[in-house]
């Protein structure tokens, strides 16, 4: 398994013990300390010279690599330099880590705009077989789960709800969560992860949309709701539009 994290976890208490067939890719401080180990027959286990994340990218011995990324919806070409077996004395100890190093990413804010650049990402990994092209691809996925946690906190208000049984507080906003992944699990099986002709129109603003979001989801679900419930609670007299409307808001 794979875990990406940010540099929260990038710790000695998350990353210090390795866990069987887990591989932690976490964002790193630039000026991390970082070594190689010390000479063979040396009682020293790390070595002395010391060196930074930042260092080895502007290092120009160290070759960049190149390799492509599917991310917001087309590949796109990355350099990236490597490091094998590396030290982080202060945070995993005498466990090796890989180094991977992210080059600046350009982009225009219009057609023909200035060139701007973001900030390189610098990633220590576990030890792993595993290969750098990989484990890039997946710290660009991870952005995936920003966009999960915006759609449960704006979308479904978890953690909003107001409930009176002091049990209810830790599992409310665990059945909104799995009440959330089941929705989403429904939409990979119902519809191989695609908006087909069942949703509703996208507006003109919104172009070549090619997965559901959470809002197209919660529509359909609405709709079928009210078109093959066979008895409404309570006798309600339900608008169709208007219900579909209010999800769409």
């Amino acid at each position: 398994m794979i875990a990406v994290v940010d540099g929260s976890f990038c710790n000695r208490t998350c990353m210090g013990t390795p866990i069987e067939r887990v591989c932690i890719v976490a964002r790193a401080r630039k000026d991390a300390k970082l070594c190689f180990r010390d000479e063979i027959g040396s009682k020293k286990f790390y070595g002395k010279n010391k060196f930074t994340p930042e260092q080895i990218r502007q290092d120009e011995t160290i070759p960049w690599n190149k390799t492509s990324v599917y991310h917001g919806g087309k590949w796109r070409e990355v350099r990236f330099k490597e490091v094998d077996k590396v030290l982080w004395q202060r945070g995993t100890k005498k466990q090796f880590l890989k180094l991977i190093v992210i080059a600046p990413t350009p982009y225009r804010l219009t057609k023909n705009g200035k060139v701007y650049y973001r900030d390189p990402a610098y990633l220590l990994c576990q030890e792993s077989e595993i290969a750098s092209e990989i484990l890039i691809q997946k710290y660009f996925d991870r952005w995936q789960i920003e966009v999960n946690h915006r759609e449960e906190k704006d979308t479904l208000g978890i953690g909003q709800a107001q409930v009176r049984s002091e049990k209810s507080v830790p599992r409310q906003p665990v059945f909104v969560v799995a009440a959330y992944s089941a929705l989403l699990l429904a939409g990979v099986l119902c519809f191989s992860d695609l908006r087909q002709d069942a949703f509703m129109l996208l507006p003109k603003w919104r172009k070549n949309a090619k997965r559901p979001s959470c809002l197209d989801l919660i529509q359909l679900l609405r709709k079928e709701l009210v078109e093959k419930a066979t008895k409404v609670p309570f006798e309600l007299k339900i608008d169709l539009l208007k219900a579909l409307l209010k999800s769409a808001a």
